[in-house]
């Protein structure tokens, strides 16, 4: 649980300070090509990693279900979910877009009961009711 924490945190840290540069370099980039320099960076930074440490083969033997699973959540999160960030960004203050996008929990529990049969608690209704206070809070 304490490497979980640790990594969490470090998440936080990471997507909490990203938006300001996003904010920053697409003050003169249109959204599209940040998207083309961002995910190019990315998979350079990755493909040298697996190549670094030994493990270009499970490139080859990867189970192809799971491989469309990931290409899927790619294509919502990385394609679709960064452009739109980054026309929102774009377009609106950093403060601002970020609650909205931070939101996606709610998005993801509604589904989750839906297509995996995750039960309803309380527990996980009154985190969704902080979370859509919490944006309010923040001035949307």
């Amino acid at each position: 649980m304490r490497q979980g924490l640790l990594y969490a945190l470090l998440v936080m840290i990471c997507w909490g300070t990203a938006p300001i540069f996003a904010k920053l370099g697409l003050s003169k980039l249109p959204p599209l090509t940040a998207l083309v320099f961002r995910n190019t960076f990315i998979a350079i930074m990755f493909l040298s990693a697996i190549v670094i440490n030994g493990s270009v083969k499970t490139l080859v033997a990867s189970d192809m279900r799971s491989v469309i699973f990931i290409l899927i959540e790619a294509s919502l999160a990385g394609l679709a979910g960064q452009y739109f960030y980054y026309k929102a960004i774009k377009a609106w203050e950093a403060s601002r877009v970020v609650p909205i996008v931070g939101a996606f929990p709610l998005v993801t529990f509604f589904i989750a009961v839906v297509v995996l049969s995750e039960k309803i608690t309380l527990v996980k209704v009154l985190g969704a009711l902080f979370i859509v206070a919490g944006v309010g809070l923040l001035g949307i």
